[in-house]
């Protein structure tokens, strides 16, 4: 699965589908005509789209030669896989700073107590590009006592979406390294919870915590129960039982998915910035994570292009920084919630794709600019 893939969503045996958070406020419509069914597989579908959402996405781009777009900057949205780039860049740092070792092998048993089934096979796709045999649930690694590198580990987190392996992460610094690392690029108090838990309120409602809870409490309580999915095999066998049997409607998935991890366009950019220009401590560790995925296929005048997205149900993400050989850097931010239909979400939407060449593109530039004006 390359970087700018979307992160299907498996929310029944054999069934990919996705999980996206909630819809954001809409604008009144009851004067205007539907918005029409767009193909967001396309950079053309997404300048469509773009113009009849205006309420629905949030963007920051900068194409390093002084210009900006901006749309909605400062409105937290979720922020799906996109998020794991804060989990990267603590990684990175503990590196930088001899608190970790790329080359340290970690038993997967211990990289799969926070694994919760509810990716589209990237857990599965990670442990077969390592080569490590799956059990007769093909979900699992055959053999828990398997080692990888820990950088490894990190790597699946982000060429493929892993969502054990943040958690993980998270666990081995504690989540203070996870907010000095964001601190660092000016991004105070990212929302770091456990993803862990955060599925699992999806695949096993009666854990979820009482919904009128704020983050923190919701956070607390996230930590504790994926301490206890960790060592409660009943609870394991229960979560995938439920799997098995099927997850609720997408508008309560999109009513789970409004409440998970969120920010601001701006906060994102500014770290993806801060790496890329090599303003975090290990920052060049974190550009090869970033940039591993597209570097074959580099823009004429581009060194490397750093990327992470992430979706859930009616939630499509993309952080981006380019860097180029005449040392300018650009940076793409765009944050969808809501607006999207379940057909939509299903067509491989890719919003990678529009944010690249409008940073890259001047037309393109001037035609996104354009859309946002409408």
């Amino acid at each position: 699965m390359s970087g700018m893939a979307r992160r299907s969503f498996l929310l029944a045996a054999g069934c990919a589908l996705l999980a996206a958070p909630g819809a954001t406020a809409q604008r009144n419509r009851a004067t205007e005509p539907p918005a029409p069914e767009t193909d967001l597989s396309t950079p053309e579908g997404w300048l469509e789209w773009i113009r009849h959402h205006p309420d629905d996405f949030g963007l920051v781009l900068d194409n390093g030669y002084g210009d900006q777009l901006l749309h909605q900057p400062r409105t937290p949205r979720p922020l799906a896989s996109a998020v794991k780039v804060v989990h990267l860049a603590a990684y990175a740092e503990a590196v930088a700073t001899g608190r970790l070792h790329p080359d340290e092998q970690i038993r997967v048993g211990d990289w799969e107590r926070y694994y919760v089934p509810t990716d589209g096979w990237a857990h599965k796709n990670a442990l077969t590009h390592l080569g490590i045999p799956l059990d007769p649930s093909g979900l699992h690694a055959a053999d828990p006592e398997h080692v990888v590198r820990l950088d490894d580990v990190v790597s699946a987190m982000i060429m493929f979406s892993d969502s054990a392996a943040p958690d993980y992460l998270r666990n081995r610094l504690g989540p203070a390294a996870l907010h000095q690392a964001a601190e660092a690029a000016g991004w105070h108090q990212p929302d770091i919870r456990s993803m862990c838990a955060e599925y699992l309120y999806l695949v096993l409602p009666e854990t979820a915590p009482p919904a009128h809870l704020p983050v923190a409490a919701r956070r607390r309580h996230g930590f504790a129960l994926e301490r206890r999915f960790a060592i409660d095999e009943q609870l394991r066998q229960r979560m995938l039982q439920r799997l098995g049997d099927g997850l609720p409607p997408y508008p309560v998935q999109q009513a789970w998915a409004a409440k998970t991890m969120a920010a601001t366009p701006t906060q994102l950019a500014r770290l993806h910035t801060a790496i890329a220009t090599g303003r975090t401590t290990g920052a060049e560790l974190a550009r090869t994570h970033l940039e591993r995925p597209l570097s074959g296929s580099l823009p004429p005048g581009v060194i490397g292009i750093g990327h992470k997205g992430g979706s859930l149900p009616g939630v499509l993400t993309t952080g981006m920084a380019v860097r180029r050989e005449n040392g300018s850097t650009a940076t793409g931010v765009l944050l969808v919630h809501g607006g999207i239909s379940a057909e939509e979400m299903l067509n491989d939407p890719n919003p990678a794709q529009l944010v690249l060449l409008a940073v890259e593109q001047p037309d393109w530039w001037d035609r996104l600019a354009t859309a946002l004006h409408r």
